[in-house]
């Protein structure tokens, strides 16, 4: 794991040397403006791991503590997304233990069959999510992370490559009575979205995309799905939660990895 670690360090130095020294039309100061604008990546095992408490606080109880690299390798973010009814918005799900033990949620797997589950008694499950100490946590991602492709950024793992290359395998859906639609023809080839100067074209890829979402996980709520219907959409409202950032912010690798979506972006790889 170290040597994952000390590779991503590089690669994230190399990128941000690759910046400064590589005629990108932003002085200086302009650049660490919007570096200090980027949430810090911290630990890798940390990226994309959800620490929920404003219900657990009140309980007296540990926060809960929602590792998404652990539950990304055995599906989609589609079946929580869309067949579990998660929000994609912090706060608007208010999962209760109610609702856990009645199978909704977490309680869909969680249920001490497909996963373990809270509803028996001894040995207690509880602390299994709400960690007073997550080094058993981050002991785990070591392992996980050991066998998948490597990234600069996020937590360090490419997981388009990983997915596209088999060594994960994730389901799609919970539901075999209601499969998921397939990707209409005339979405199957990449966008070209025109942006100004340095940031050359964004290559966008609906398939891509499809291979773990739905069309409802984007459309209408985070793009208008009418051409042209979104408005205000920047590099700025992406960085701060909106848009794009509504995942690659988050959990989906953070949008300092700027080759991802500027392939023909000349001397810059990221910062």
């Amino acid at each position: 794991m170290k040597k994952r670690i000390g590779a991503t360090l590089l690669l994230t130095a190399v990128a941000l040397l690759s910046c400064l020294g590589g005629g990108l039309a932003m002085d200086r100061t302009e650049l660490g403006n919007v570096i200090k604008a980027i949430p810090p990546n911290g630990p890798l095992w940390k990226y994309g791991t959800l620490i929920m408490r404003r219900r657990t606080k009140k309980a007296g109880m540990a926060p809960v503590v929602f590792a998404h690299w652990s539950h990304r390798a055995r599906y989609t973010c589609r079946v929580c997304h869309l067949d579990l009814g998660f929000s994609m918005r912090a706060g608007d799900t208010g999962i209760t233990r109610a609702q856990y033990t009645a199978g909704k949620y977490c309680g869909a797997c969680h249920d001490e069959v497909t996963a373990f589950g809270v509803q028996g008694g001894e040995p207690s499950q509880c602390a299994r999510c709400h960690m007073k100490d997550t080094r058993a946590l981050e002991f785990s991602f070591e392992t996980f992370a050991a066998t998948l492709p490597m990234s600069g950024f996020g937590n360090g793992i490419d997981w388009a490559l990983a997915l596209k290359s088999g060594r994960i395998s994730p389901k799609n859906t919970l539901s075999v009575a209601a499969p998921p639609m397939p990707l209409p023809e005339k979405l199957r080839l990449p966008m070209k979205l025109g942006t100004p100067a340095p940031r050359s074209d964004v290559t966008f890829s609906h398939e891509d995309h499809f291979r773990e979402l739905d069309c409802s996980s984007c459309h209408p709520d985070i793009f208008n799905i009418k051409k042209k219907g979104t408005v205000d959409f920047s590099m700025d409202r992406n960085i701060f939660g909106d848009y794009c950032g509504v995942c690659h912010m988050r959990v989906a690798f953070p949008m300092n990895d700027c080759k991802r979506c500027h392939p023909s972006m000349s001397g810059f790889s990221g910062f």
